[in-house]
């Protein structure tokens, strides 16, 4: 039984050859024709045993490979193939058989006969198909059979089939049930697609599609990868509306950019982009997710800031009566949620805060223990001045090169800056319809968004401080607030809970305007602000509201111009030139000990003979002997004892000295901010202090002593230290990005509102909270959708810009007037008025009455005894000042 079925099996392999000669094989034989050429039955062995060969060879390539023989078998054995192809192939011709006719015969489905040889062939690990196309397409006539096939009706389903199974696979990783799905996760965590990666092969037709085999050989500037992605995008939003997430993002993207409805619903035509009412419906669900996440950031540690939104209406609505009509600015109030990272539920427990203010045996501040720097802190000053001047020498001056100078000591010391990596987290909530301009604003402002957004009880509340830094005016109505809920139920309806920062922003705002109402003079006075503005052709700086950034960058320009020309002059002295000096490759050591002496002998105030009586307007100043001795200097870099010259002979030289001084504050200030280093800041608190009372800010002077008694006595170190990690933040986490809490806040603020229409408000308040809430992952869309497109960066904010040759002015202005040297009755002298000394002043008006003054404010207020009604609805001090006008212009400057 065995032997009769294996002779049947053989039987059944070569009778199709015997009987061969269908007539679908062009210019075959016949049966009797093969039969005679074949020699009968000689001829069906033949065929026969050939057959075996064939199914032995196939076998043969099923099995593993066997060990590889020498070279001279190897030679051997293709020999023997190669003569084994020869003789096949003159049997073959002897029937009148093509090699691939019989290749053909074999691989046809209707022969059910060779389905083993076509199942071997198809096996996956059988290479022998791919091996003959490859040597098909390896020559350019088999290239153009394949081109020519490929563009027939049989292989065009066949590609077809092969993108469909490309597109099958990226859909399940694209789709999405909505665009609810569109949330802050997604946004932060959604990867650029590897199309090519997942469907290599439609990404290769359409590569081939976008561009010439020319430009791809040789064009490297012109890439079609982005095209190709973004069309791969449309066919999955054709294929399926819930491959939605590009396009859902790129309509946000368009959104948020300014572009129209029309524009965004003709890109939606194209596939690009879901349609515009999708887009608001995804904006709404992202300020949703976006108004989660703060609540769930809300309900444990944070910080809460928050300032006043004006919006303008449109000046075309309807006049509806006086009670109906809405106003031409309509105002509102934007907050911001921050983590802090470092914050334990320990160290904000409010309780040991509060039994430390209401401390009855705190005696207050001191001017002598809290208002003088300490010898550390004195020492670090002077080594960020001394930095300042040695940096601005190495980047204004051509002879030297600053890649050349980085030593250590060279850097600013750092005091308390944000650890390495550092990055701020923080969530705006949605806008609100109260005004935070009053104290009963402001109540109603902390109950909406605690009890209401946040969700929160005030009993838990009342347990936890929350630290908030504000611009004055905001931490004076929440001060005032405490007095006015005195008596309430518990700390957080007596807003205890809040406890207010002073925000640098601000701080170095009122700095730069009182320095200009100080240092204005006028145009016939040399070394004034208004005759260095017409130097500069800073015409825009004549005005009595100047921008703050351009005022900011004129007085750094003055103060750049005045080291340079210092740093001339002290070489003069030394028989040498600038560039003779940078020749001799001075070490840190040496540079140091210059730029103390230019800080001693250039661009401090020389001291003072005697103190002036003080001004008699000030209300606060008591009477003083006509002459008494001068204090020891508290501010760096110390004086000479002897006095030889007296400033009175030659008041511009001492105006240029003293506005070079107090600048250097100004400049130290804003530096530190962008250094992430509150340290710093909290080095020359003291002096702002004296500062701004010497300058009439007694707002800010006020400011500055509630840090400095909150720092050292009411806030536990541990709470302290929190405080001084979220007054500067870094969104971008990169270093030397710092940013002022409260300019961050202003910057968002601003955000907001480039996304209302230009014309005016014309959407509902909810439209504008849905905006807030979602404004910060709006910016990251935008910013993500640059990056994947490669977009040019279009930055609003500082750019440098050369002004080498402003600089030059000052040098040369100084040089031909000789204002840093001291002339004995300078020409003019008598006709000119001497610029106070802010810090002098503001010490001894601190010292007369101000701190005495502060201290008794402050025993009123941890009483909750309000001085009058009026106090709780205005700030406490009204300022001598002009108001100061805020604008925007910048996004690194402070």
């Amino acid at each position: 039984m065995h032997k009769q079925k294996k002779k049947k099996s053989k039987q059944r392999v070569h009778e199709p050859l015997v009987q061969a000669g269908p007539t679908h094989l062009a210019g075959s034989p016949g049966m009797d024709e093969m039969d005679e050429a074949a020699g009968g039955t000689a001829g069906s062995k033949e065929r026969e045993n050939g057959a075996d060969e064939a199914t032995c060879n196939d076998a043969n390539e099923a099995r593993p490979p066997s060990p590889e023989p020498t070279s001279s078998k190897k030679r051997a054995a293709k020999k023997a193939f190669a003569a084994k192809v020869s003789q096949v192939l003159s049997l073959l011709s002897g029937v009148r058989i093509s090699p691939f006719e019989l290749v053909s015969l074999l691989l046809d489905g209707d022969y059910d006969m060779y389905r083993s040889y076509r199942t071997e062939l198809y096996k996956d690990s059988n290479t022998r198909l791919s091996i003959m196309l490859d040597s098909i397409a390896s020559s350019k006539a088999g290239k153009e059979k394949l081109k020519a096939w490929l563009r027939g009706s049989v292989a065009t389903p066949v590609v077809g089939s092969i993108i469909h199974d490309e597109m099958d696979v990226l859909l399940s990783q694209h789709r999405l049930t909505g665009v609810a799905e569109i949330d802050p996760a997604y946004i932060k965590n959604r990867k650029t697609p590897t199309f090519a990666d997942d469907a290599p092969f439609t990404m290769e037709l359409l590569r081939s599609a976008a561009q010439t085999s020319r430009s791809a050989g040789k064009n490297t500037k012109k890439t079609p990868e982005i095209v190709c992605d973004a069309v791969m995008q449309q066919i999955l939003y054709q294929r399926s509306n819930r491959c939605l997430g590009f396009g859902t993002e790129f309509g946000l993207y368009l959104w948020a950019t300014g572009s129209a409805k029309t524009t965004i619903e003709a890109v939606h035509k194209c596939g690009l982009s879901v349609s515009y009412q999708s887009v608001l419906n995804s904006l709404e669900h992202l300020a949703s997710h976006c108004t989660q996440l703060a609540i769930g950031v809300g309900s444990g540690l944070h910080a809460f800031c928050y300032d006043n939104i004006n919006l303008s209406t449109s000046i075309h609505v309807e006049q509806r009566g006086l009670a109906s009509t809405p106003g031409k600015v309509t105002s509102g109030t934007l907050g911001i949620i921050y983590k802090l990272p470092n914050a334990t539920p320990k160290n904000m427990v409010l309780q040991p805060i509060l039994d430390r203010m209401q401390d009855s045996n705190y005696p207050g501040l001191n001017f002598a223990e809290d208002l003088i720097p300490t010898e550390e802190q004195h020492d670090s000053i002077c080594h960020q001045f001394r930095v300042h001047t040695i940096n601005i020498l190495l980047s204004r001056s051509q002879a030297f090169n600053k890649e050349d100078y980085d030593d250590e000591t060279l850097k600013h010391r750092p005091r308390r800056p944000h650890p390495p990596g550092y990055k701020t987290e923080f969530f705006p909530i949605r806008v609100s319809t109260k005004e935070e301009a009053s104290v009963h604003g402001n109540l109603m402002y902390h109950d909406e968004v605690y009890l209401t957004m946040l969700q929160r009880a005030a009993e838990e509340l009342s347990n936890t401080a929350i630290p908030t830094v504000n611009d004055q005016h905001t931490n004076s109505c929440i001060r005032s607030g405490q007095v006015l809920r005195a008596d309430d139920l518990n700390n957080y309806h007596r807003r205890l809970v809040f406890q207010p920062g002073m925000g640098p922003f601000h701080a170095a705002l009122n700095l730069a305007w009182a320095l200009l109402n100080i240092h204005r003079g006028t145009l016939s006075q040399k070394g004034s602000l208004t005759w260095w503005f017409a130097i500069l052709e800073k015409t825009r700086l004549g005005q009595q509201k100047p921008d703050y950034h351009t005022l900011y960058a004129t007085l750094i320009q003055i103060l750049e111009g005045v080291v340079l020309c210092a740093w001339i002059e002290l070489c003069k002295l030394n028989d040498t030139t600038l560039e003779e000096y940078a020749a001799s490759k001075p070490t840190a050591e040496d540079l140091h000990a210059k730029a103390g002496i230019l800080l001693t002998d250039y661009l401090t105030p020389m001291p003072l003979p005697y103190n002036s009586m003080p001004d008699s307007s000030d209300e606060e100043c008591a009477a003083a002997p006509t002459a008494i001795k001068a204090p020891p200097p508290t501010v760096p870099p110390l004086t000479p004892d002897k006095i030889e010259n007296n400033p009175s002979k030659d008041k511009a030289h001492q105006n240029l000295r003293l506005l070079v001084r107090d600048v250097l504050y100004l400049l130290e200030l804003v530096t530190a901010v962008k250094d992430g280093d509150f340290g710093r800041i909290e080095d020359i608190l003291p002096h702002l202090a004296m500062i701004y009372r010497g300058a009439g800010s007694n707002n800010y002077c006020t400011e500055c002593l509630w840090m400095i008694q909150n720092l050292k006595y009411i806030w536990t170190p541990e709470f302290a230290n929190i405080m001084r990690d979220i007054m500067i933040v870094n969104p971008s986490g990169i270093p030397g990005h710092g940013l002022a809490t409260d300019i961050n806040m202003e910057y968002t603020v601003r955000d907001v509102k480039d996304l209302i229409i230009a014309k005016g408000l014309q959407t509902t308040w909810d439209h504008v909270g849905d905006i807030a809430a979602a404004i910060a992952y709006l910016k990251e869309i935008k910013r993500k959708m640059a990056e994947i497109l490669t977009l040019p960066h279009q930055s609003k904010g500082h750019s440098d810009v050369d002004v080498s040759h402003l600089i030059d002015r000052v040098v040369k202005k100084i040089q031909d007037e000789g204002l840093l040297a001291f002339k004995k009755n300078r020409r003019g002298n008598a006709k000119l008025s001497a610029t106070p000394d802010l810090l002098q002043d503001g010490a001894n008006k601190l010292k007369s009455s101000t701190l005495s003054t502060f201290n008794k404010k402050f025993k009123n207020f941890v009483a909750g005894q309000p001085e009058s009604l009026e106090e709780l609805e205005n700030s406490p001090e009204a300022d001598p000042l002009p108001p100061v006008k805020l604008t925007l212009a910048d996004t690194e400057d402070v």
